[in-house]
């Protein structure tokens, strides 16, 4: 089944869609004006990102297929493990504005979510340190997303969750003897617990380092 989504249903949260569906399809400039704030300066170690999540567990589906066309020009995407769907930023793809089309695992319920995630790798360790310097940059973020006023009322980065694929089960150790325990693959570290030399001992490479915000 094929799904329209228009400019008015696209948000920079989650959207459940009503109905299960296979296929989605988008023009480009849809999605260009959710992407372009990671063209802005400020924040260049973190960026939005888009996903499709199952509406039942928030994991991210998996995408079989993406690719868009324009009449004769077809271009299919790369899609990493971590299930992004990695569009080009570009001016010039805005103008001549192709169709989007994601196909997502059959029988489930996907919703598109934008995301704002690290672009770091990260694998071994990170220190609370590094990681409130990241917190900087995602809440840098949040302000460009939310504009000149209404940023005043965006939540705070309070800490950072890392996502995990589902072979990991091994808790998240911290340099100072406590544990953080994996909650459906996520593990949160509230950065004001914690002094700047704690290291995060991480049991696996995080499929996606995202920012925990103040409720």
């Amino acid at each position: 089944m094929k799904k329209w989504i228009g400019a008015t249903t696209l948000s920079l949260l989650c959207l459940a869609l009503p109905v299960k569906a296979e296929q989605y399809r988008f023009t480009y400039s849809k999605l260009y004006y959710q992407l372009k704030v990671n063209q802005k300066e400020g924040h260049d170690d973190v960026r939005m990102a888009l996903f499709f999540n199952d509406s039942q567990t928030g994991k991210a589906c998996q995408i079989t297929k993406a690719w868009m066309e324009k009449e004769e020009h077809y271009e299919e995407f790369t899609i990493p493990s971590n299930q992004e769907l990695t569009l080009p930023i570009d001016d010039n793809l805005k103008s001549a504005n192709p169709l989007v089309y994601i196909q997502t695992e059959e029988g489930k319920q996907c919703d598109i979510s934008m995301e704002v995630l690290a672009n770091q790798r990260f694998d071994g360790s990170v220190s609370i340190k590094e990681l409130k310097e990241l917190a900087i940059q995602m809440d840098a973020m949040f302000a460009d997303i939310g504009g000149m006023f209404s940023s005043y009322f965006m939540p705070d980065v309070e800490g950072i969750t890392f996502v995990f694929g589902d072979t990991v089960t091994e808790a998240v150790k911290l340099s100072n003897g406590k544990d953080l325990s994996l909650k459906n693959g996520r593990a949160t570290v509230s950065l004001e617990k914690y002094a700047d030399d704690v290291r995060i001992l991480l049991p696996a490479e995080p499929l996606k380092v995202t920012p925990w915000l103040a409720k």
